[in-house]
């Protein structure tokens, strides 16, 4: 039976053109654990080829569960017995994602589980990485990296990212690219080096600690690029319009992955959206001369709390809370 599966058969299958006797076959085969990896190295490759299926995706499952309630009793239990053994005893990411994601959330959620490692950090949470290239990644609070699960590292290096992260990225004896996508208009491409991306609502950068980056940005309705050295400091504001300078210590942008964080003439309505982003800490300054004031200095936090309290003793403020606790008013 193995040699009779094939891609071409299981394309097929997805296109929905097998005959009963091929499904049948199919069905069998997916069983066994490493066939069904292989299934969904083909479901992948055949999805690249045909968008369409994304719109299809659930009505596919369907039909899939469909036919199977349609087996007679006796039938449908021994289908289904090794698919739920291996679910069980197997513990595989595979199962995790493309059994009971596809159950639990749709067809969606499913196929990007199925395509992508996805790392998701919470308010406050700092993550390291190691990437399946040596690449390594520290993903700052409140942010999200997806990794394709096949082929990185030999067909593409390629992932996406919301949020922040600073990348220490590995050298490739093919010179392969590495390309940091975002949401906000602007791709990052490098070979081999160290940079930090920002890539919040409110405003976007990029700096470059080592290296040379090509950054694509959308300029209007065309796309441009710039080419960064060492210290370039890239912002895109809310339009995306790009402007660059230079900075005598960009690993100051890092500095958070030490729990340090380091400010350069930033205004307290910076900052506090710093901790909304960061800690989702929600900061009111209702005088606008009191929110343009600016703060410099490196301060030291493990936490949101440490650092507000620090920065508020520093600038001689006072604050005061709301009654849930969610909103802080800073005043003189």
């Amino acid at each position: 039976m193995k040699n009779a599966i094939n891609k071409e058969l299981i394309f097929n299958y997805f296109s929905g053109n097998a005959t009963a006797l091929e499904k049948d076959l199919i069905e069998q085969w997916s069983a066994d654990a490493s066939a069904r990896e292989q299934l969904f190295i083909w479901l992948l490759e055949w999805e690249n080829q045909n968008i369409q299926y994304s719109a299809d995706v659930d009505r596919a499952i369907t039909r899939h569960f469909s036919r199977l309630d349609e087996l007679p009793a006796e039938t449908e239990s021994t289908a289904m017995r090794p698919m739920l053994a291996f679910a069980v005893k197997g513990k595989s990411w595979l199962v995790a994602a493309a059994v009971t994601l596809m159950l639990l959330s749709g067809g969606w959620l499913a196929r990007e589980h199925v395509r992508y490692e996805i790392y998701t950090t919470s308010f406050g949470q700092i993550q390291r990485l190691v990437l399946p290239d040596g690449s390594k990644v520290v993903l700052n609070a409140n942010s999200t990296l997806r990794v394709p699960r096949f082929g990185f590292g030999k067909t593409t290096r390629e992932v996406y990212m919301t949020g922040e992260a600073d990348f220490s990225i590995t050298h490739t004896t093919t010179h392969q690219k590495f390309i940091v996508h975002t949401e906000k208009n602007f791709d990052v491409e490098v070979l081999g080096t160290e940079f930090n991306v920002y890539a919040r609502p409110r405003r976007s950068r990029v700096v470059l600690n080592k290296g040379k980056v090509k950054l694509h940005y959308l300029k209007g309705s065309e796309t441009d690029q710039i080419v960064m050295r060492p210290g370039d400091l890239v912002t895109f504001d809310a339009p995306g319009h790009a402007s660059v300078k230079q900075t005598a210590n960009p690993a100051n942008y890092s500095a958070w992955k030490a729990h340090r964080f380091v400010f350069e003439n930033e205004s307290l309505r910076e900052i506090c959206n710093l901790f909304e982003d960061n800690f989702g800490m929600e900061i009111r300054i209702p005088d606008s001369t009191l929110a343009a004031q600016t703060i410099s200095g490196s301060f030291t936090a493990l936490n949101a709390e440490e650092l507000f309290e620090i920065l508020t003793d520093d600038s001689g403020l006072s604050y005061s809370r709301s009654e849930d606790g969610k909103v802080i008013t800073l005043d003189y």
